[in-house]
């Protein structure tokens, strides 16, 4: 999974070279000289989202380097937001495929595991079938139970057929934990619960590790729609830290504003270029993730960028509403915060699944006490005035909007950034 920095930069070079056969990148790149150091690479154009949605399948083809054969088409879920397409060749796919399978194995994945995979099938979202090739890769028992039944009969199913592996969002194994906590028993033969598409608070393992009576929560990988994989674990690595594959992504790591690369251990924005993608070239692309590096191959994640919210004169984190949630045993870690102005004043609703919400009222008026003593910008709005509108809502487990493609939580709706 290593390659020396200089070999990596003439990859990327020739990535460059090549996506210039493709009518948009010839247009986009048309002013880029030659590139010779790390220097001259950091004046490439950055790579937006955006621009991803406008001018490729099924808009327009331009991003492509030939003709559209022997592919495989897959879609970003849009949860941050629009749905982006992306084109692989067959051989492409393979190659990812086979480095997803080395990371799986990496976690510790013997060939006597039997997994069960509740990823989403459909809607062109690729993590189910991955996650296929993934397991087979390593020789293990495939249960391939998927979100798409219902998290209820899925629940049934690992009961029935014990997996010692469960792959799945942070999203639903939450909601798993909330269904094992409610039955009063955790799974016997589950060891291991591997995540992938989110991040994941040190609350929310400590509550799918409890409930669910696994060993190990690990994340399958640093993976995306739009880019595959680009970071792995290994003993060595932190809470959220991952390693490079120099042979196939480059890892940017730049601040927002400027572009410019960061400093060791400051907190910037990632770029993402794909070593090993001719067919529909992927370069210095925005992905939307912060992280900082921990050395020179391994990186820590540190939340979507824009995930911190204004409130008042300061900015809070969805991570902080997370740790005041998870004091209260009765309520699970799937919640959504709204935000919306009204004439001058806020409106606040913090909605949260719990299990028979109208046996726990005294657990909402105890949150929105919890969360005005933990985070100062509610506590000091509400002293003053500055919520119209300020509560806690318990809803039944499962019942907050998940994306119909991926299945996860839009956390924060923000009202007055819409429209």
């Amino acid at each position: 999974m290593n390659s020396d920095k200089s070999t990596q930069l003439q990859l990327a070079i020739d990535i460059l070279l090549t996506a210039k056969q493709a009518p948009y990148y010839a247009h986009k790149y048309s002013q880029v000289g030659d590139i010779s150091t790390w220097a001259d690479w950091a004046q490439v154009p950055i790579l937006e989202r955006q621009e991803l949605y406008d001018h490729t399948y099924p808009r327009s083809t331009d991003m492509f380097t030939g003709p559209l054969q022997d592919a495989f088409v897959s879609s970003t879920g849009g949860s941050s937001g629009t749905a982006r397409t992306i084109v692989l060749s067959g051989d492409e796919w393979d190659v990812m495929n086979q480095h997803q399978a080395q990371a799986f194995a990496a976690l510790g994945i013997r060939s006597t595991d039997i997994v069960a995979n509740m990823f989403v099938a459909g809607h062109l979202w690729p993590s189910f079938i991955g996650a296929h090739e993934m397991i087979m890769r390593n020789h293990c028992v495939h249960l391939p139970i998927s979100a798409n039944i219902g998290v209820e009969e899925a629940y049934k199913l690992c009961r029935e057929y014990k997996p010692t592996v469960m792959i799945s969002l942070p999203t639903f194994f939450v909601l798993m934990a909330d269904m094992a906590k409610k039955d009063g028993r955790p799974f016997e033969s589950l060891r291991m619960v591997a995540y992938v598409g989110e991040q994941l608070s040190h609350e929310a393992e400590d509550y799918i590790r409890k409930w669910l009576g696994c060993t190990e929560v690990k994340p399958l990988a640093y993976t995306s729609g739009d880019c595959g994989i680009m970071g792995y674990q290994t003993d060595d690595c932190g809470f959220g830290e991952y390693h490079t594959l120099h042979d196939f992504q480059i890892i940017e790591i730049v601040h927002p504003d400027t572009l410019q690369p960061v400093a060791m251990g400051e907190k910037g924005e990632i770029l993402v270029t794909s070593l090993c993608r001719k067919f529909h070239p992927i370069i210095r692309y925005r992905i939307g993730d912060m992280a900082q590096w921990v050395t020179a191959d391994k990186y820590r994640l540190c939340g979507r960028a824009g995930e911190d919210f204004k409130l008042g004169g300061a900015y809070v984190t969805v991570g902080e509403f997370e740790r005041a949630i998870s004091q209260l045993d009765a309520l699970s870690l799937n919640f959504v915060i709204e935000l919306a102005d009204v004439g001058g004043q806020m409106d606040l609703l913090i909605k949260v699944e719990c299990d028979h919400p109208e046996q726990h009222a005294q657990e909402a008026h105890r949150l929105e006490d919890l969360l005005a003593e933990c985070i100062e910008p509610i506590g000091g709005g509400r002293d003053k005035g500055f919520f119209r509108h300020y509560a806690v809502q318990l809803v039944p487990l499962g019942s907050l909007p998940r994306n119909p493609i991926t299945g996860k939580i839009k956390k924060v709706i923000d009202h007055r950034v819409e429209g």
